[in-house]
């Protein structure tokens, strides 16, 4: 690749402008030297256009240096707006206006089109991701819904309108429906970059009637593709030429057999509100700690203002009736008092609520009992907690103990759960249980196929948020499967050949399954999600080898940057600050680089 000359003239005042305009501001602040630290720094600015100067395609890459992964490539003269500027490497962030992609260039592939000064970002010392080849683009960043660049076909048919209609899918791997809803049967999938012929539109121009080899009727939504040629051309099917939909499936005897109780009102439960909006949150271990103003003080040192307790109503209610307020009044009246907003967790089932079934790591007989305790929170913390997530991971066995993993069952739960907050509180947001990364197993289900699950049984009703534990074990933020399974990235040694080990694929792929269900105007909550670094891991965790400490703080703040971009991210929580045993106490930011990293996000 050639470069711009990095002596043009005009091209150095402009950039001088943007340093010294930032360091006149720091100097003016703050006596501390602007690189004393590795945390990022910043200043609020309006972000600044510019445009890409290149005799050929520029690497965007995921952090400021050359050892960060390639996330695409980017033609010559492409417009794109610099969000921020990393002195110590002489690197801007920027987000290309054609795609919404963001990532960072060196900062002389980049002509300012005004001297404006744009934030300045310090990351600390890079070190190297595993190795993304650079002859193949990576898939890029997400939007709303989660796109990808177009293809050739779909680049060349948008620019000839006269071309046959074709569609380019854009999820990983997409439905292909039986008619134009996603109360139709999937009856096929495809990749990625799939270029297919529209041969006709739905009733409403929202799904696109595609042509399959050996399907009579192949349906995908227009909102996940992007379509070229003459679509004016194409037949509107009417109402009654479309396919018979497929019966409704009959209620599932498990939910029917959960609770003998007959289930709560839900006529006057206010709507789901959507949540539209984005913050930074984090778990602390607050749960019996005497320190919590120190810890109050901690995350207001990073600048969050959300964090998330676990409140499990084993430990608060020993017998029926009596509940033992006195922690969970102390964690809100610290939290709270100290201007956070609080996320609690509610889950797990005293023994007495469950005596024919073993621990208490799964619901309750009646799920009224547990809908009953979440109803007395809401009211009690009303004005105070902001949301409470309904249980925790419940595809996987241990945390749904004695009841088959069943998202309708989960579901019935939810039911009860939101209409008694919602009663009690009604502007208490409710996030459902974010399920746990997984594939299917003895002892989980994947977690992809139950929250499809969910949304069957009335997810889109029920909830505020949608709760989801993205994690990325040793695979940096940006990267998704598709990139290891194309060739485009070395992984680590173990945890990398599923979609459930990559941090990013999660999240678009929970992302695809609310476009999907029409539940778009709602956002994720990420309510725990981070990276653990150890030298010696526990079992379980040996990929922990494979991250240092610096890496840590890389990836949590690249994961952040991610989130906040895309649109679709409320809250994110990281797990954790200050947990200090076991494998928790490897995930945990306090005293080591990410905290200093997290500093200076920007807020």
């Amino acid at each position: 690749m050639r470069f711009v000359d990095q002596n043009d003239v005009g091209f150095r005042l402009r950039w001088a402008t943007v340093v010294l305009t930032f360091v006149c501001g720091m100097w003016s602040s703050s006596p501390r030297s602007l690189f004393a630290s590795p945390a990022l720094q910043r200043q609020t600015s309006a972000p600044t256009g510019g445009v890409i100067v290149a005799d050929a395609r520029v690497n965007l890459r995921g952090g400021p240096g050359m050892t960060y992964l390639i996330l695409a490539k980017i033609e010559p003269g492409a417009t794109v707006t610099v969000l921020a500027y990393n002195p110590a490497e002489d690197w801007v962030r920027i987000r290309v206006d054609s795609t919404g992609r963001t990532g960072w260039v060196a900062a002389n592939l980049v002509q300012l089109r005004e001297a404006a000064p744009a934030p300045l970002l310090l990351l600390p010392t890079p070190t190297p991701d595993p190795v993304l080849s650079a002859s193949t683009p990576a898939t890029g960043a997400a939007n709303q819904p989660v796109h990808t660049e177009p293809s050739a076909p779909a680049a060349a048919l948008a620019l000839d309108p006269t071309a046959p209609p074709v569609a380019v899918t854009q999820p990983a791997n997409m439905n292909v429906r039986g008619g134009p809803g996603t109360h139709y049967p999937v009856v096929s999938t495809v990749r990625a970059g799939s270029a297919l012929p529209i041969v006709a539109l739905g009733p409403n121009r929202d799904w696109y009637k595609v042509d399959i080899a050996g399907l009579d009727e192949a349906w995908i939504a227009a909102s996940l593709a992007q379509s070229g040629g003459a679509l004016d051309t194409l037949t509107v099917v009417a109402d009654e030429q479309l396919p018979p939909p497929p019966a409704p499936p009959a209620a599932p005897s498990s939910v029917a057999a959960a609770s003998t109780a007959p289930s709560p009102a839900v006529g006057d439960a206010p709507p789901p509100s959507g949540g539209g909006f984005f913050a930074y949150g984090i778990q602390a271990h607050l749960w019996q700690n005497s320190e919590k103003q120190f810890i109050a003080g901690q995350i207001h040192g990073i600048g969050f203002t959300w964090v998330k307790q676990q409140l499990r109503w084993e430990f608060m209610e020993d017998s029926p009736g009596h509940v033992n307020w006195s922690e969970a009044d102390q964690v809100v009246d610290v939290m709270h008092g100290n201007g956070f907003n609080i996320l609690y967790s509610v889950f797990t089932a005293p023994q007495w609520s469950r005596p024919d079934k073993p621990g208490t790591g799964g619901p309750p007989n009646d799920f009224n009992l547990f809908a009953d305790f979440v109803g007395k929170v809401a009211g009690r913390y009303c004005g105070r907690v902001q949301a409470l997530e309904i249980w925790n991971e419940q595809n996987l066995q241990r945390e749904w103990e004695g009841f088959p993993i069943d998202p309708a069952l989960y579901m019935d739960l939810l039911r009860r759960s939101y209409t008694a907050a919602k009663n009690s509180c009604p502007s208490m947001l409710i996030i459902s249980g974010a399920p746990t990364p997984a594939g299917n197993t003895h002892d989980a289900v994947d977690d992809v196929e139950y929250l499809r699950g969910m949304y069957a049984h009335g997810l889109a009703r029920y909830s505020d948020g949608i709760g989801v534990h993205p994690s990325g074990f040793a695979n940096p933020p940006e990267v998704t499967v598709q990139d290891w399974q194309a060739g485009r990235y070395t992984p680590p040694p173990s945890h990398f050949d599923h979609r459930s080990f990559y941090f990013r694929s999660t999240m678009e792929e929970y992302r695809n399954v609310m476009v999907a269900n029409g539940d778009v105007n709602k956002r994720l909550w990420p309510t725990e999600f981070g990276w653990g670094s150890s030298p010696t891991p526990f079992p379980g965790y040996e990929y922990q080898a494979n991250i240092t400490e610096s890496a840590q703080a890389q990836y949590i703040v690249r994961a952040y940057l991610l989130m906040r971009e895309w649109g679709w991210v409320a809250v994110p929580f990281l797990w954790n600050l200050n947990f200090s045993e076991g494998e928790m106490a490897t995930f945990r930011v306090a005293g080591r680089p990410a905290y200093e990293a997290l500093k200076s996000l920007p807020k």
